[in-house]
């Protein structure tokens, strides 16, 4: 076998090495491209999962945010309407013809049997002739208080409001509320 046999022969089996190399390492570039997209799309997907999620909670919490308001806006429009309709209850009880048998029964259910009475501001006639029906032994006052109607019941030691603003707006206004809901909103 001669040198140029030997070195073709070297030659022969390098190129077919390097094919084989060549191959392996195409199969490999391959490989890890396959690997590279796959991680990409993973990391894509999962990026997309986490927008979406991001985005359906941004989305739930304006939706859930959008809801309370309304909500806040509709019950303060509510809360508006009674607060007309308790006023304007206040004013027809201080035009009712029966405004002064109301203020004697009011006073006749005082705990006090004697104090002083400030009327509301133009009624005093009326709330000095419900005093007589009432048969207590109050004075009216010689000043008045500005409210729509009912009295303020005063003695040495305490001072009862029973204007009809304070009769109807604090001390029946839950039960009230209760009622006109029912009535304005049902």
């Amino acid at each position: 076998m001669a040198l140029s046999d030997i070195i073709e022969k070297i030659k022969s089996e390098a190129s077919v090495k390097a094919d084989e190399l060549k191959a392996e390492y195409e199969k490999s570039k391959k490989e890890l491209q396959n690997k590279h997209i796959e991680v990409l799309r993973k990391l894509d997907e999962d990026n997309n999962t986490a927008i979406d999620s991001e985005s359906a909670k941004v989305k739930e919490k304006a939706e859930m945010e959008a809801e309370m308001e309304a909500k806040n806006e509709l019950l303060s429009a509510k809360r508006e309407l009674i607060e007309e309709v308790l006023q304007k209850a206040a004013e027809n009880l201080a035009a009712s013809e029966r405004y002064e048998d109301l203020l004697a029964e009011m006073m006749k259910k005082a705990d006090m049997e004697s104090g002083t009475i400030i009327a509301a501001k133009g009624k005093e006639e009326a709330t000095r002739n419900a005093i007589s029906k009432a048969g207590r032994n109050y004075q009216l006052a010689s000043d008045s208080a500005d409210i729509v109607g009912g009295f303020i019941l005063k003695s040495e030691k305490i001072e009862v409001d029973n204007s009809f603003e304070t009769v109807l707006f604090n001390q029946l206004r839950q039960e009230l509320e209760i009622e006109l809901n029912k009535m304005l909103f049902a």
